[in-house]
C-alpha cells in the first residue's frame, strides 16, 4: 500500500477520533450539568446500577480514573476488589428495623380487607401504637406481591387559593353540611329507593344519619333537622352555618327551621359537587365500603346498615385529613415517642361488624 492510502487512513481515524472525543466531553458536560442541578451531591447508586457501570467499565479495562464522575475513583477500585473476591454489594437505603409482627399485621390487614389502600392500613397501625410511614407498607405489600387499589391524588398538593376554600376554612368549626343519598330497597311490591338525610360536623367530621323513609317530603325533612339540632346540643357542637346544595327536598321551610335555631343556611353552587365535598366524600364512602357490599329488603334492614356504619366512623375509623386518627382520639394521649418499628405489638384483637365488613384492630391485654 502506498503512502497515499496510509495517509488517508490516518486522516479518517483522526477524524472519527475527534468525534469520539467530543461525543464524550458532552456527556461528561451534560452528567456535570445535570448533578449540580440535583439536591445532595452525594448519589448511591444500587446493585443493578453499579453491575452496569463495571461490565462497562471492563472494556476499557478499568482505566476509567480521568472519566468517571458519578463516584470517586477510589470507590470504583474498591467495587473491583469486592468483585474480585466475590462480595456482593450490600442493600441501598437505610436500614429495614420493621419487626417480624408488625410486617405479619401489615399483610394480614391488606389481606382481610381487599379496599383498604396504603395510608388506610397505615391509620389502623397508629391505632396500635406503630409508627409506620406509607413507603414502607407500599414496599412490604409490593415484596409480598399484594397490590392495594390505587388512592386518589394528594389532596394537600393542590393549590388553596380559591375563596371558598377560604370560607370553609375560617368557619370549619362552626359549619355543617348535607345531603341525601338512596338506595335501592327490595320489597313484596317492587323496587323502591329509600332515602336518607345526612349531616355532617365538619370541625370534628362527625355524622349524624336519619331514618329511610320512601317519601322525603318537607314535613319530614323539616323533622330530621329539629332531630340534628338536637343532637347538636346532646354533642355539645356549634353550628352557624348549614352548607346544602339546591335539591327542591331542601325547601323554605327547612332553611327557615334551621334560622330558628341560628344556623344560616348556605347553598352551594349550580352543579357544583365539589362545593359540598366533605358530605358528598362521606357518601361516597358509606357506598363504597358498605352500602355496594349489600341488598337491602326493607327499610329497617337500610336503617342497620346505615347506623352500624355511622357509629363505626364516628368512632373506630381513621381520617386521612386528621392525621390517620380516629375522632375519638384523645390529642393529650398522642405521644408518639414510644412507638416503635421493630418492637412487637403482641396479640392484635379484631372487632367486627355487618358480617365482618367494617373491622376495628385492637391491642389485647397481654
Amino acid at each position: 500500500m502506498n503512502r497515499s492510502a496510509y495517509a488517508l487512513l490516518h486522516l479518517l481515524f483522526e477524524f472519527f477520533s475527534c468525534r469520539r472525543d467530543a461525543h464524550v466531553r458532552f456527556l461528561r458536560e451534560e452528567n456535570r450539568i445535570l448533578r449540580a442541578r440535583l439536591d445532595q451531591q452525594r448519589l448511591i447508586l444500587s446493585p443493578e446500577e453499579r453491575s452496569r457501570l463495571m461490565k462497562i467499565g471492563a472494556e476499557l479495562n478499568h482505566q476509567v480514573k480521568g472519566i468517571i464522575s458519578i463516584v470517586q475513583y477510589r470507590t470504583y477500585t474498591r467495587w473491583i476488589k469486592e468483585q474480585q473476591i466475590g462480595k456482593k454489594p450490600g442493600r441501598v437505603g437505610r436500614p429495614r428495623t420493621i419487626g417480624p409482627d408488625i410486617r405479619a399485621a401489615i399483610v394480614r390487614m391488606a389481606k382481610k380487607n381487599a379496599t383498604w389502600g396504603y395510608r388506610r392500613i397505615v391509620g389502623e397501625l397508629l391505632k396500635l401504637r406503630c409508627k409506620v410511614c406509607k413507603s414502607s407498607v407500599k414496599r412490604i405489600l409490593k415484596e409480598e406481591g399484594i397490590h392495594p387499589q390505587p388512592l386518589p391524588p394528594d389532596r394537600s398538593s393542590r393549590p388553596d387559593y380559591q375563596p371558598w376554600q377560604v370560607f370553609l376554612k375560617l368557619h370549619l368549626n362552626t359549619m355543617v353540611a348535607c345531603d341525601f343519598f338512596c338506595k335501592s330497597i327490595w320489597t313484596p311490591l317492587g323496587k323502591r329507593d329509600g332515602y336518607v338525610l345526612v349531616f355532617i360536623h365538619l370541625g370534628t367530621r362527625k355524622v349524624w344519619t336519619s331514618p329511610t323513609t320512601y317519601h322525603p317530603d318537607e314535613d319530614w325533612v323539616k323533622q330530621q333537622a329539629r332531630n340534628f339540632m338536637m343532637w347538636l346540643e346532646d354533642k355539645g357542637l356549634q353550628a352557624s352555618y348549614c352548607l346544602h346544595d339546591r335539591d327542591t327536598k331542601f325547601t323554605k321551610g327547612f332553611d327557615g327551621l334551621l334560622a330558628s335555631g341560628g344556623i344560616k343556611a348556605v347553598k352551594t353552587p349550580v352543579m357544583a359537587p365539589n362545593a359540598n365535598a366533605f358530605v358528598e366524600s362521606w357518601v361516597a364512602s358509606i357506598k363504597r365500603e358498605c352500602l355496594g357490599q349489600f341488598v337491602c329488603f326493607s327499610r329497617s334492614h337500610l336503617d342497620h346498615i346505615v347506623d352500624s356504619y355511622a357509629r363505626f366512623y364516628n368512632k373506630q375509623r381513621p381520617h386521612q385529613s386528621l392525621g390517620n386518627r380516629t375522632l375519638s382520639f384523645k390529642r393529650e394521649e398522642d405521644d408518639l415517642a414510644d412507638m416503635s418499628r421493630h418492637a412487637p405489638i403482641g396479640r392484635i384483637g379484631c372487632q367486627s361488624e355487618l358480617s365482618g365488613l367494617l373491622k376495628h384492630y385492637y391491642r389485647r391485654a397481654a
